[in-house]
């Protein structure tokens, strides 16, 4: 089954305070999935990239570099900036780290943002800002409930990855 694109992918936000802790539940449970995938896969494996795309590495620092984009994100919405900063990622070829360092990032940035959700208010979940690409308004519940499916299309791509090295 050919799965769908991430960029081809469309959302609903405007969802409820009270869906926060399920979209946290989900964030902080990554690490603990990703670690899983990777357990036992040699290092040369986690460094291939595949047809041309990303590593399994590269796919984990890119989620913590998201991480680091989402703490960003919440002080614009909680500052009343009307349209979120486009995210910028540096160039960095995660390949070339030892996959526990890599690991290490990616929980390091993920807890940051776990913590800072966990600071919000009440008050402070509904405030929103514009996506850039999305140009739709986002609450800090639906940057929550965005990066939640973003960590689980690069955990569906880690997971392409490894069953192909398996063939």
């Amino acid at each position: 089954m050919k799965r769908l694109a991430w960029f081809e992918r469309r959302f609903t936000f405007g969802l409820p305070a009270g869906m926060l802790p399920f979209y946290l539940e989900r964030l902080s449970g990554t690490a603990i999935r990703i670690a899983d995938k990777v357990k036992g896969i040699s290092e040369d494996i986690l460094s291939e990239k595949v047809d041309g795309k990303w590593s399994v590495k590269q796919n984990i620092g890119h989620l913590a570099e998201v991480d680091a984009i989402a703490l960003q994100r919440i002080d614009q919405m909680l500052a009343g900036i009307s349209m979120m900063l486009p995210a910028v990622f540096e160039p960095r070829d995660y390949s070339l780290l030892p996959v526990r360092e890599v690991l290490q990032y990616f929980e390091e940035n993920r807890g940051r943002n776990l913590v800072k959700y966990k600071s919000l208010r009440d008050e402070d979940l509904i405030k929103a800002s514009l996506h850039p690409r999305l140009k739709l308004p986002m609450t800090p519940v639906d940057l929550a409930y965005f990066d939640a499916e973003h960590d689980d299309h690069h955990l569906v791509t880690i997971h392409e990855i490894l069953e192909a090295k398996k063939r």
